[in-house]
């Protein structure tokens, strides 16, 4: 005889996992660690996908003695998510600003600082997503903190390789209806590392897929979005790499 058994998951996973399929976090760019020019717009609409590998607990109970179990299994998932959008507005020869709405769900803004420009760029991009969902009698608002280091090589001045390593911090709280009180959810420090590739067949117009993996330092689990951005408008310069006629 079959043994019965149900696979539990904690609730602050269960939450966050829900609110994920809404919102989840979105580390990804879609450009290069290069500026918009000052008084410049550009613009990115990506088409996007979801990814994790996690564990669940598989409780198994003896019918004849009542007794459980407890099992811990690997579980994974890949599902399509919402298209986002991106605007960048350039300040200064190497600062710009970016505001976001990823997967049509929740709202970002970061802040692009480059100081070294050449075959090899540099920059940093600290910015912040937020959203907020409601589902089973709960509610719960997210906010992640991101924290990329932008490092791009330029073989040539219609191509460039984009790794991003850094930190993003998760902070997220709800109120539980059946608690009637509001409780913390999960929060924590994940390491994160992406991968990215721009095409540039024009001064304005930009092909770029990007991968980015993000890993909780507190547990297991994996997390990953992959998308392909289509970059338009005025898209940073790289007319310094050409050769010269």
């Amino acid at each position: 005889m079959r043994k019965p058994s149900a696979r539990i998951l904690a609730l602050p996973a269960v939450l966050l996992f829900g609110s994920l399929l809404c919102g989840c976090p979105n580390p990804n760019s879609y450009g290069t660690p290069r500026t918009v020019e000052p008084g410049k717009i550009s613009h990115s609409v990506s088409l996007e996908s979801y990814g994790y590998i996690g564990e669940v607990d598989e409780v198994q109970v003896d019918p004849n003695t009542g007794e459980s179990t407890t099992r811990t299994e690997t579980t994974s998932g890949f599902l399509p998510t919402l298209p986002s959008y991106q605007l960048r507005a350039g300040l200064t020869d190497m600062l710009d600003i970016g505001a976001h709405l990823h997967n049509l769900s929740s709202f970002g803004v970061d802040l692009k600082v480059n100081p070294v420009r050449g075959v090899f760029d540099l920059a940093v991009d600290p910015g912040l997503q937020y959203f907020f969902v409601t589902a089973n009698e709960a509610s719960v608002h997210v906010v992640y903190l991101h924290a990329p280091l932008m490092l791009g090589v330029n073989p040539t001045d219609w191509f460039s390789i984009v790794v991003t390593p850094g930190v993003t911090y998760a902070l997220a709280s709800g109120d539980i209806a059946d608690d009637s009180e509001a409780a913390s959810v999960a929060d924590g420090l994940l390491l994160r590392g992406g991968l990215g590739f721009q095409f540039r067949t024009s001064d304005s117009f930009a092909i770029h897929p990007e991968v980015t993996m993000m890993k909780s330092v507190d547990g297991p689990g994996l997390a990953y979005n992959f998308g392909i951005g289509f970059n338009f408008g005025a898209l940073p310069s790289y007319k310094d790499l050409q050769e010269p006629m």
